[in-house]
């Protein structure tokens, strides 16, 4: 295998909110739901399941349900919320929905807890939907997470036809990316890694959290 060949897609892989006209072929998306299916999970359940759309009245309909749920956030805190509008999900040639069938937690044997399941559950769809999102930045197509809060998820739901059984976990649209984000910083490994013990000098101070490090 070319490690480097691995590394350099990663690298590559951006989170693209902005997207032009360009078609996602059958056989690109027969590939990024290639690698899906081999992502590892939680006592091999593979519990993901993807709904999948091309329909341009469908995205929409889902761009809609976002962009309401973004105007009535705004509306509760209009100085302090800053969350990121996303039309993109309608400019795009697929749309995938991330499902899970949580009935699968049930084959856990050896985990007690219930948080512990759930975590296992979730990692499990993770996995599938990040080896997604490298397979596509492969073929240099874009994708972004879009979550799936509870303020969207019944309209999302109905007009997918979900089952009750499964839970609806993220959005993922793919498509070509209008301009290929930069990449934003990243911690060195030295930062982050910690032999043995955990260093206590390396524990990051409460003002070093926030969104998008800079150098």
């Amino acid at each position: 295998m070319d490690t480097g060949n691995l590394l350099d897609i990663i690298q590559h892989r951006r989170s693209v909110r902005v997207y032009k006209t360009g078609k996602v072929t059958d056989q690109q998306l027969n590939t990024i739901l290639e690698a899906a299916r081999w992502a590892p999970s939680g006592a091999n359940t593979q519990p993901w399941e993807f709904v999948v759309t091309r329909d341009r009245k469908k995205m929409k309909k889902v761009r809609e349900i976002y962009s309401n749920e973004w105007r009535d956030r705004k509306k509760e805190d209009p100085v302090h919320y800053k969350g990121l509008k996303k039309d993109y999900v309608g400019d795009v040639s697929v749309l995938a929905l991330a499902c899970g069938d949580a009935r699968t937690k049930q084959v856990y044997l050896t985990t007690r807890q219930t948080s512990d399941r759930e975590k296992l559950f979730q990692a499990s769809i993770a996995n599938s939907v990040q080896q997604m999102m490298l397979a596509a930045a492969s073929m240099n197509l874009g994708t972004v997470w879009v979550s799936v809060r509870e303020e969207v998820e019944p309209e999302l739901r109905e007009l997918f036809k979900v089952p009750d059984e499964l839970r609806l976990l993220w959005v993922m649209p793919i498509g070509h990316a209008s301009s290929w984000p930069k990449a934003k910083p990243r911690r060195p490994i030295a930062a982050f890694t910690h032999y043995e013990v955990y260093d206590r000098k390396k524990l990051r101070q409460d003002s070093d959290i926030h969104a998008w490090p800079k150098n």
